[in-house]
């Protein structure tokens, strides 16, 4: 698990830091042991104080559980991150609660000495970084991890503020998170972001997808070049993780300002390639994904106090002899349009100026960056007053992706954000049409543009002989051994599952 420290080779990690818990615990023999032998080897005069058991005992199953939710992501290259120094420990913004660093450090050394983890110890990288120590499981504790399924539990509210102000250093470009004192907006967007996640963390949310492609997709994550395609502002590319037990989120305000950013982050269905989002499924049902089409332009235009132009804003007038009339769901400019529309979004976010298309979007597109730059001002001149503004546009949609999950809230229908767009069970898009529409309305006096929702997808469809006869052992077999029928059936079986 060596690193060299000038590669700066981005890992697929679960951070300690952020790490929820569920409210049962598969692991308590593992936990026991691990307490003895940090007893047996601290060799005390006196009976511990009841502060020092309860911080062993809590710390033991937070690390124990963090191994295993690694080890339900299916994939070799994740590790637990687990700070070691004494800094990352407290209550400020920046550190961990409810743990300390010597306890941390016990019951890394007992788990250790029982051969149950292979670890990477921490350190400084060449820009003065501190890297956290990580971990995996190993021997017996992932011998334990083997003997239970994938299955759903009931998780515990997060511990830390769901809240998250970032500030932002233009010298270093780091992102700190910052203190902040609570008003009326924070508490509000605090309160309705609770009862969002203690109903989604009710709900069974998987991928009705079987064994080898879910694999696929992880594979396709944990590469380092991995991007999730709404990310216009860092365009960051590093490897994600996918647990369906990670459906808590935070929303994360930027600048030191409460109206730039605010969007939800923290979600699994977030991370995921697009085109698996079809295989989403809410307990076990077909889900359908709405969009809003072309927001952040339309969101500019609405703030200038000008008209939105007609027609689609990323058609920027090209025409083809072979296909000369335009239509954006069709080749070939169902291609370009998707390199037009990340870059208009990527403009408006980069707030540096150094978004350059990649070699494949200019072959795609036929020109370069600046030939692109041209075309888009001569559409959109307002563009070049508005580029960086991206973090304003955000708060703008947070604040209308906040109304439209209250809205279903409210009519205990599941909806999973991603940013602009929203996943439901199927029965429920017109519900999602409608919550959307009066969003929009109500927050900028308007009618939107929504997209034409696609088809949800499933592998578990039927599968028939030549003779037309149903396979149903295949059917059975491949169903009832996927992950996704386990954690399904768990829910089911499951007493918290009735709070759905």
């Amino acid at each position: 698990m060596a690193t060299s420290k000038k590669t700066r080779i981005k890992s697929c990690k679960l951070s300690f830091k952020h790490l929820n818990l569920p409210k049962d615990n598969l692991f308590y023999e593992q936990v026991s042991t691990v307490i003895q032998d940090i007893y047996s080897h601290l060799n005390l005069k006196y009976k511990p104080q009841q502060k020092m058991v309860e911080g062993i005992s809590i710390t033991t199953r937070a690390i124990i559980e963090g191994l295993y939710q690694v080890y339900c992501c299916r994939n070799s290259k994740m590790t637990l991150s687990l700070p070691t120094s004494s800094h990352a420990y407290g209550n400020k913004p920046h550190q961990i609660p409810n743990y300390s660093h010597t306890t941390v450090h016990r019951v890394l050394k007992a788990l250790k000495r029982l051969g149950w983890i292979k670890s990477e110890k921490g350190f400084k990288n060449w820009a003065g970084e501190g890297v956290p120590t990580k971990i995996v499981a190993i021997g017996g504790l992932e011998e334990a991890f083997d003997r239970q399924r994938y299955v759903w539990r009931p998780m515990e509210p997060s511990k830390k503020d769901v809240i998250v102000l970032k500030g932002f250093d233009p010298i270093t470009k780091a992102k700190d998170i910052l203190h902040f004192a609570d008003n009326n907006f924070t508490r509000k967007s605090r309160k309705n972001l609770q009862l969002m996640n203690t109903f989604i963390a009710c709900q069974a949310i998987c991928l009705a997808m079987d064994n080898w492609d879910l694999d696929q997709v992880i594979k396709k994550m944990s590469n380092q070049d991995y991007r999730v395609d709404w990310d216009y502002e860092s365009l960051i590319k590093q490897p994600r993780s996918l647990n369906f037990l990670h459906t808590q989120m935070r929303r994360i305000f930027s600048r030191a300002s409460f109206e730039k950013g605010g969007r939800f982050y923290g979600a699994w269905w977030q991370y995921i390639p697009s085109d698996t989002r079809p295989f989403i499924t809410i307990n076990g049902e077909a889900t359908t994904e709405v969009d809003y089409s072309e927001l952040h332009p339309r969101l500019m235009y609405w703030q200038a106090g000008l008209p939105i132009p007609a027609g689609d804003l990323y058609d920027l007038g090209l025409r083809y002899s072979d296909h000369p009339i335009y239509d954006k769901t069709q080749e070939p400019y169902k291609a370009k349009r998707k390199v037009i529309k990340t870059y208009v979004n990527a403009l408006l976010n980069d707030e540096n100026g150094n978004f350059t298309l990649t070699g494949e979007q200019i072959q795609t597109l036929g020109m370069n960056t600046a030939q692109l730059y041209q075309l888009v001002i001569n559409k959109h001149p307002l563009i070049a007053q508005t580029v960086g503004k991206g973090l304003h546009y955000q708060f703008l949609d947070s604040q209308l992706a906040e109304s439209v999950m209250l809205k279903l809230l409210k009519q205990k229908i599941v909806c999973l954000p991603i940013h602009d767009s929203f996943v439901v069970q199927t029965q429920y898009v017109d519900a999602l049409n409608n919550a959307m529409s009066q969003a929009y309305q109500e927050l900028f006096a308007g009618v939107p543009a929504l997209k034409q929702p696609e088809p949800s997808q499933s592998q578990f469809e039927q599968v028939f002989y030549p003779s037309g006869q149903l396979d149903e052992t295949y059917m059975n077999n491949k169903r009832s051994s996927s992950i996704h029928e386990i954690f399904l059936s768990t829910w089911k079986s499951s007493k918290i599952s009735s709070c759905a």
